[in-house]
């Protein structure tokens, strides 16, 4: 789990940020457990019919996951919310076993 805490929280919010970030990433993992292609965009609208989250958290999360190697980023495009394409994200190999 990896929070950036650029707003230099402390004590316990920063606690609950952190708690947080890794409850976001679990979700997030569980979403790509059907073998889908999905983009930022896709991820933000299927959590939020669970709970509030903002893009640019979404997109931390996708980074820090394909960081650990548990995603991958797709050379795949859907068009995003604003019109353009955006890459869509999937299962690493090594996590479809």
């Amino acid at each position: 789990m990896s929070y950036y805490n650029t707003n230099k929280e402390t004590g316990t919010a920063l606690a609950n940020s952190k708690r947080r970030a890794t409850s976001q990433e679990e979700i997030i993992m569980g979403l790509f457990r059907d073998g889908d292609l999905l983009s930022p965009d896709e991820v933000l609208n299927i959590c939020n019919e669970e709970k509030s989250y903002l893009l640019t958290s979404i997109r931390r999360a996708l980074t820090n996951l394909t960081t650990k190697g548990l995603l991958v980023k797709n050379d795949v495009f859907k068009i995003g919310r604003y019109g353009k394409k955006t890459h869509t994200w999937s299962l690493s190999k090594e996590e479809t076993k």
